[in-house]
């Protein structure tokens, strides 16, 4: 008996919504095979683990296998440096205890069962089964992929990715185009991998809306995903995170703690990438001259001010240390604290003119004004009052014009 599985990738918290209602959806529809995730559980907590694990049948541990991508590949090509992770989907032909994969990314979403993709058709080695993309159609789009596991093909993948000119974008989609491309590919409709309406740029609405019920996976393509909004109000109806959001509410919703805690991850998988130490350009290191103050070496103007001839001074500087004599020194924080005693007791003191002073009444009695303020005025009352003037001045206005 065939040892079928679907599987998708996990590398960090930020794809988790997408990745449980993925698992939840799959078994709603009626699956009969197994569901799997390819897993960096060192960069999720264990609490979420325990989530995953009530919904997918196997985790897959990657945590020593991650496959990054060139970062500055990716940063060049396509401006995602979350996208270089993705590289990890290569581990996929290594999972050889299953004879066929169907890989699905953590942000699509099907609205059809799936099982036709094992019982169609059978792979040869070395061929993989994929839709065309929606921005250029002579290639795949690796969110939706039907694979054939084998120790070979991932061999060859590890050495053929090791060299940066073997992906055309910088990720895993055009890593995998190039080495599976021509007659290995094996097409799939484009009903299977649906990028809806993405930019509002759908260049064919009349086939969208002709085949529209047979759509099978919708893939929410790009940097934000329906649950990196808080709500479906604030996001864009016709890229079609409704539904996205009806499936995610109805397996989640009644769940109040996970579900907040779901829709409050941080964002971004490029947290989990390791960088070198960045250092900015108008960074200065530190040196110790011959005293014990550290001062900072001479460098390269970088700001505009900085190129400006006539240096200015600070006319005003705080010392975090009092004088000796125990006297107040001028613009010590003691200085501050005094001075604002100062101006709150003076506040009584109205100045009249140049030459006279005199002291008035309290400002909260008084406001400024000559007349004593009214002790019971009502701000709200006042409010509502003002709110009928206008229905007022109408109908005396429209009394006038009648008596005429």
């Amino acid at each position: 008996m065939s040892n079928f599985a679907y599987a998708t990738l996990l590398t960090g918290e930020s794809y988790l919504p997408g990745v449980l209602t993925l698992g939840q959806k799959l078994k709603e529809l009626g699956t009969k095979h197994k569901l799997i995730v390819l897993l960096d559980s060192s960069s999720i907590s264990e609490e979420n683990k325990e989530v995953i694990q009530s919904i997918y049948d196997e985790i897959i541990p990657i945590d020593e296998e991650v496959i990054s991508a060139p970062l500055e590949k990716v940063q060049e090509k396509l401006d995602r440096s979350e996208l270089s992770i993705t590289f990890s989907k290569i581990l996929l032909w290594n999972l050889t205890q299953f004879d066929e994969l169907v890989y699905l990314d953590a942000d699509v979403l099907p609205l059809q069962n799936l099982d036709e993709l094992f019982e169609s058709f059978e792979l040869k080695s070395g061929e993989i089964a994929a839709s065309p993309d929606s921005g250029w159609p002579d290639i795949f789009n690796s969110g939706v992929l039907k694979i054939k596991p084998s120790t070979e093909t991932f061999e060859k993948l590890i050495e053929f990715s090791s060299q940066p000119e073997n992906t055309f974008d910088g990720a895993d989609q055009g890593l995998l185009n190039e080495f599976f491309g021509g007659n290995n590919w094996v097409r799939l409709p484009y009903l299977f991998n649906v990028t809806p309406n993405y930019r509002q740029d759908y260049q064919y609405l009349p086939a969208f809306h002709r085949f529209f019920n047979q759509i099978r996976i919708l893939h929410y393509i790009g940097a934000v995903k329906p649950w990196h909004y808080g709500d479906i109000l604030s996001s864009d109806l016709a890229n079609f995170h409704q539904y996205w959001w009806d499936d995610f509410n109805r397996f989640f919703g009644e769940d109040a703690h996970l579900k907040y805690k779901l829709l409050n991850l941080p964002r971004g998988e490029a947290s989990n990438l390791k960088f070198g130490k960045q250092k900015n350009a108008w960074d200065v290191d530190f040196v110790t001259g011959g005293s014990s103050e550290p001062t900072r070496e001479s460098h390269s103007p970088v700001f505009p001010w900085e190129h400006r001839e006539e240096k200015r001074e600070a006319t005003r500087v705080f010392h975090p240390t009092t004088p000796p004599s125990g006297e107040v020194e001028e613009g010590s924080s003691e200085a501050v604290e005094e001075d604002l005693k100062k101006n709150i007791e003076a506040l009584g003191d109205v100045k009249v003119s140049k030459d006279t002073e005199k002291k008035s009444e309290p400002l909260s009695k008084n406001y400024g004004f000559e007349k004593e303020g009214d002790k019971n005025f009502n701000p709200e009352k006042s409010l509502a009052e003002v709110a009928k003037l206008p229905f007022k001045f109408f109908s005396k206005a429209r009394g006038k014009k009648e008596e005429k």
